[in-house]
């Protein structure tokens, strides 16, 4: 059963859902799936001047990326953080706007999703319960590749770098948006129209070619960084073999 599919949901927005009914860590079939999803979006959303909506499960947008699979070894977890950085490297280059839904909590790999969207909404509670985005690795005992980690200095509020990366530190939706996660907070349950109202919105206001254009303009320096940090990335890079499992959200 596909964990990440790719729909029309109205004549200009398309829905990249990522669901595998438990955390959607990244793992390798989740990458796969969602890098596929990305090619069809593309092709799709540009035949119709659309706009892009992605959008996690009921508990998280992602966990990031599947601590399974990075602790198999260096070779497996160079691999997963190679198909992550290229799936990012796509989506920071989307043709089309791309409007993150964060629907529940979005932390590590998938704090740097809402990161290259071109706008972000998320819930005020997830379950009741503030809702949680932030870069965990320096508490799950990683170093961050320096790639990502550029990602983050190019969107985030300069002067909370050092929480966010060096730190790590976890936000509840009002801080995330100081911080700059985020761009707007929803109640609990409207993330998803929310993001889609907001779909249509940017899919009349950014006249194609110029929106990608001038996204090109803002973005390209991110992208090399990323193409570069993917071709050069080694294994002793980012991975201190894990002092503990991290904790559930």
């Amino acid at each position: 059963m596909p964990i990440a599919t790719y729909k029309r949901v109205s004549d200009k927005v398309g829905l990249l859902q990522l669901d595998d009914g438990q955390a959607n860590a990244f793992g390798t079939q989740m990458l796969k799936e969602a890098s596929e999803c990305l090619i069809v979006a593309e092709k799709d959303l540009l035949g119709c001047h659309g706009a892009l909506v992605i959008a996690g499960n009921q508990r998280l947008l992602s966990s990031g990326f599947d601590l399974k699979v990075m602790m198999k070894g260096p070779k497996e977890a160079q691999a997963l953080i190679a198909a992550g950085a290229a799936f990012i490297e796509r989506l920071a280059l989307f043709p089309r706007p791309v409007v993150v839904a964060a629907t529940g909590h979005a932390v590590a790999l998938g704090a740097l999703v809402l990161l290259t969207g071109d706008y972000r909404i998320g819930p005020s509670t997830v379950g009741g319960k503030p809702l949680k985005v932030g870069l965990n690795e320096t508490s799950n005992g990683m170093r961050m590749p320096d790639f990502f980690a550029e990602g983050a200095r190019y969107t985030l509020a300069p002067q909370y770098l050092r929480e966010c990366l060096a730190l790590g530190l976890i936000y509840d939706a009002d801080r995330a948006q100081v911080v700059g996660f985020l761009d707007e907070v929803v109640a609990e349950g409207k993330v998803l129209q929310a993001a889609r109202a907001k779909a249509e919105e940017l899919a009349a206001w950014c006249k194609h070619p110029a929106f990608i254009e001038n996204k090109k303009l803002v973005r390209r320096p991110l992208d090399e960084v990323i193409a570069r940090g993917r071709a050069e990335q080694k294994p002793t890079e980012s991975l201190t073999w894990f002092a503990k499992q991290p904790s559930k959200l």
